[in-house]
Formats: C-alpha cells, structure tokens, sequence
C-alpha cells in the first residue's frame, strides 16, 4: 500500500514504511512511460544519490520470474506482465563486510510501464557498542511477528544449548543436580582447570550472553534472558559474516556480530538490523540486508567446526566433512537438510502485509538433526554367515546413509560400534580373527558390566582425541578436545561410504549336525562416552534424547548341516 501525491505532471509514491510512520528506505519516482510489458528505473544511494551497480531487482516472494541486475550507470528493465499493476519490486545489494558501502532492502510498488527511482538506505558504520541482543520470547522478541518459525526453534536443540544439562554437568558439575564442584562425580570442568580458564563452551552455546567479550563468559554464569535461550534468532541473524578460518572458534575470530547504532540514538531500532538469505524483505519493523552467506554451509561452520586453540586439536570437523561430501558435490549445503523447506506456501510473518511465499523460501527453524527427524535410518547394515569345517565367517558392512558428513559427527565425545556375537545352542564362541570392540566402549567402573563391549567381537567409530587435564598429569585418552592434544584416532564412517568387515569364531569340540547357530550383529549410538554417562549417571535418567541408542540389530538363526562342518573354507576376500 502507498500514498500517492501529484505535483505537475511528476508523480511521487511514497512506500508503506513511511505511511506507518518509520524509516524512509525507499523513494519512488515515476517520470516518463516506457515500452510496454517491463518497468525499468535506476538504483541510487538514498544519500549520495549516486548509482549502484549489481543491485538485485525483481518481483517480491516470485522467485520464479525474472531477476535482473542494475548495470554501470543503476539503470535495470524488469520484465512484467502486460497492464500489472501494483507490482512490488524488490532491490537489494548482496551484503558484502568487506564492502565501502552495504544497504537495507526495499521493495516498492510501481505499475506496468513505468520509470522509477528507487533509493537504497545505507547501513550506518557506526556500531551501537552498548547493544545486547534481545531474546526471541514474546511479546519483545522476534517471536511475536516470527510465530511459527519460533515455536519450531523452541523444539530444537539450539533453544536448550544453554541449559544442556550434559554440558552443565561435565563443565560447573551441577546439571542434573547430582552434587556442585568438587562434590560431583567424574570429570568437572571447573575444578579441574585453572580459575580464569572459561573453556569456550558458552562462545557457542550462549553467544547472546555477552557479544562484546564472548571467550570470557563462563557457562555456569549464563543469565541473561538472551543468553539462556542459547541458539536463539539474533544468534544467526546478527551475525554479519563468517570468514573462511573455519579452525577458528565462533565469535573468536571466525564470526562477528553487528550492531548497527540507531539513528535517533539508544538500542530502540538496533535490534531491527538482521541478515538474512532472503533478498526481499521490507517490512517497517525490521532493517533487512540481504546476506547470501545464509544459504551457504559456512555460516553453519562457525559452531561446527573448530580446534584447541592452544594444540590445533580437532573439536569438531563436520564442515571439512561436508567439504568433501556427495552432498556439497551435488551443490547442497547444510540447510538442505537441517532447514527443510516448508511442506507448501505462507509467510515468514504472522503480522503485517506479509507476501505469501513458495515453500522454497520458508524453511523449518527446528534445525532437526539425524536423531530427531532428518533421517529414520541413518545407517545401514548387511550381514553374511557362513559355516565352514570348525568355524564360522561374518561379513559385514556398515553403510553411512548420510551424505554429508560422517557418521557419528559432532563433537568429540560421540561415539558408536558394531558388536558381533556368535553362539551354538546358546554357547558363545570364541573368536579367531577380526577386530574387536575399542576400551573406549566400557566404563570405568571394576569388571565387566551390561552395556560394556570393548574386546567383543566388532569396530569402533569415534574420534578419539589424547591429551592431559589442564595441560599436566599423565596422557589420556579419550580427553575433551579443550583437553586434547593429539587426535589418537579417527574411525567415523565418511559420508555415503561404507564400513567392511569380517570376523571369524571357531566352532566348539563336539559341534553336530543339528545344533543351532545364533550370529547377533549390533549397532550402538551414543552421545558421549560410556564412562561419562556411568560416572554421572546418566543412564537412569531421562533427557530430551537418550544418551545410547540401538541403531541396528540383526540376528541370523540357522540349523548346521553335515554339510557345513564338512565345509572346505576358501580364503578368499571379497566383499
């Protein structure tokens, strides 16, 4: 909607913005008609008035239609239907951090025919140092006009970031209520590590809690509004850029926030400056720029990707993986999957003149993972048993069905295995040959108890990472990578690649035609380390997600034959 005033024969309409009363981000001209079917104008700096080249223009919330690029001189031809009016045209410049100049999107209404100005306010370089970001909750924050996308985001993992309990208790020792520092079992960050030392935990999982100082905030101290919704909307849509020092951790070199000052001074219109991947957003209540790094996987990198700051250990590598995937070969980027889109067409706000978009351009903020809706079987496994003479051969092969990343990925205390167990009438067997189960599968307590597997028939897919508590005292492994050192180990399955194996047992003295083989073979997930979860006790308890998840579980049940155990076994390895 616009207002239209005539003076001579020069027709001036004003965009709904100023209608409501805000900002001015957009003037439009009309001046003399053109050739029919298009409607064509210059871009120019709302202050300089000077041209802007590449400047994007086409039809708002129609990425089906044309799009077009202001050339040299500003100027652009946007074809459109014959007679259209009202047409919302869209201008936005790419974002660039690098850049002289970055401006606000405008979309403005022109009809068939015309030629228009439009003018591109510029993004100040002034930066309101006193801003801290807002929470998304109701009714101050983005959830109010952002309903739907905050309700998805309430469901996810990024809302509970700040209050993971698991991280709670491995870092202050208090997150399940089990006992406060030196009281609590296992492994306590804060006990552990030197006074000063923060451990980074809070640079990602509550990077709203203090922008200006992000490595010095312990994560025990959290308490801001903000900072407790963890991974909440300013987190990504504040962010102006991530570089490409993917080693980097977070807001400590690899990503910054920008905070634009208010024009009328203070934090009133701070908050309203976002980024976005959307390059057609005006709305009166926001400052959108259009920021292309939102439709990349590197914006994803800047929490999933990083080293020990002091030894270049790995945490997390699941962008170099993604780097390397059939996935980013096939051109699909970690919000193909982690930010589906909509199942049809709507608007990304509930209030306001929304335009209603494709299902292209509305996608979940529920950012489900493998565990929690992307994928109901993430793995797969085939089995193959054969008798021979006195012994028993198991292949297997382990597919990683994601395709891009590794499989476990994540942070370094995410593990899995595959247990192989063999059986005649209910007597295991020993076995001959094939790996086994890593120690890193049992837990610290004396003997063997239900739910250990290291030195079991099977595989070990981790990374394992070596190092010393607080940099003294003797190597350990596995160690947190804040701890770590050295990577020990890396055995997780590439994406889309497949895991072989083999195992042999022998069968027992006595064996006859007739008694019953049983082969189980098992997948196990966890989400940390089972000594950790025991040591805390967390396998009694409840969370959002199960620590340990049965992924596979297939059991081969056969009769020996006479034939069998007169087998002659060929050693031959194919898979």
């Amino acid at each position: 909607m616009s207002l239209s005033v005539e003076c001579g024969r020069i027709r001036t309409r004003v965009p709904q913005s100023l209608c409501c009363g805000f900002l001015l981000s957009a003037l439009l001209v009309v001046a003399a008609p053109v050739s029919a079917q298009q409607i064509s104008g210059t871009v120019i700096d709302a202050e300089t008035l000077a041209p802007i080249e590449g400047v994007r223009i086409h039809e708002q919330a129609r990425p089906d239609l044309d799009l077009v690029l202001t050339d040299g001189l500003g100027r652009f031809t946007l074809p459109v239907a014959a007679g259209a009016t009202s047409v919302p045209v869209a201008a936005a410049l790419p974002y660039d951090p690098d850049g002289s100049a970055n401006y606000l999107t405008t979309v403005v209404s022109a009809d068939e025919g015309e030629d228009i100005q439009i003018q591109l306010t510029p993004i100040t370089t002034v930066e309101n140092t006193a801003y801290m970001p807002i929470a998304g909750a109701p009714p101050g924050g983005c959830g109010l006009c952002h309903s739907e996308q905050y309700a998805q985001w309430q469901e996810s993992n990024h809302s509970r970031a700040a209050v993971n309990v698991r991280v709670r208790d491995l870092y202050s020792g208090d997150g399940t209520g089990d006992g406060t520092g030196a009281s609590a079992d296992g492994y306590v960050f804060t006990e552990s590590h030197d006074p000063e030392d923060t451990g980074f935990c809070a640079t990602c999982h509550s990077p709203n809690e203090n922008p200006s100082d992000p490595g010095g905030v312990k994560f025990n101290e959290v308490s801001s509004a903000a900072g407790l919704e963890g991974v909440t909307c300013t987190s990504c849509h504040q962010l102006h850029t991530v570089n490409e020092n993917s080693d980097a951790i977070h807001l400590l070199g690899n990503a910054e926030f920008r905070f634009p000052a208010s024009e009328s001074g203070g934090d009133s219109l701070t908050h309203q400056h976002v980024w976005g991947p959307l390059d057609d957003v005006s709305f009166s209540q926001m400052r959108a720029a259009y920021q292309p790094l939102f439709s990349s996987s590197r914006l994803c990198s800047s929490c999933h990707e990083y080293v020990n700051p002091d030894t270049g250990a790995p945490g997390q590598e699941t962008f170099t993986e993604w780097e390397g995937s059939p996935a980013a070969a096939a051109g699909q980027q970690c919000q193909t999957c982690h930010m589906p889109q909509a199942d049809g067409p709507g608007t990304v706000a509930a209030i306001g003149a929304a335009p209603i978009r494709p299902a292209d351009q509305r996608h979940h903020h529920g950012f489900p993972g493998v565990y929690s809706g992307m994928l109901a079987d993430p793995i797969g496994l085939d089995v193959d048993v054969e008798p021979f003479s006195r012994m028993i051969d198991v292949r297997t092969r382990v597919h990683n069905l994601v395709e891009g990343h590794n499989w476990p990925t994540g942070v370094d205390v995410r593990n899995a295995m595959l247990v192989v167990e063999a059986s005649v009438d209910g007597q295991p067997l020993v076995q001959l040959s094939g790996d086994q189960v890593p120690g890193w599968a049992d837990d610290d307590e004396p003997g063997k108890q239900p739910g250990d597997f290291a030195g079991e028939a099977g595989r070990g897919y981790a990374k394992v990472l070596q190092g010393r508590i607080n940099g003294e005292g003797p190597l350990l492994s596995p160690v947190n990578f804040i701890d770590a050192e050295t990577q020990l180990a890396k055995t997780t399955i590439p994406p889309g690649e497949t895991d072989r194996a083999r195992f042999t047992f022998r069968l027992p003295m006595g064996t006859m035609p007739g008694d019953e083989l049983q082969v189980r073979t098992r997948i196990i997930y966890r989400r940390v380390w089972r000594a950790i979860a025991v040591t805390k006790g967390w396998t009694e308890q409840n969370f959002d997600e199960p620590w340990e998840r049965i992924v596979e579980d297939q059991t081969f049940n056969y009769t020996l034959t006479e034939s069998d155990l007169n087998k002659l076994f060929h050693d031959e390895f194919r898979f």
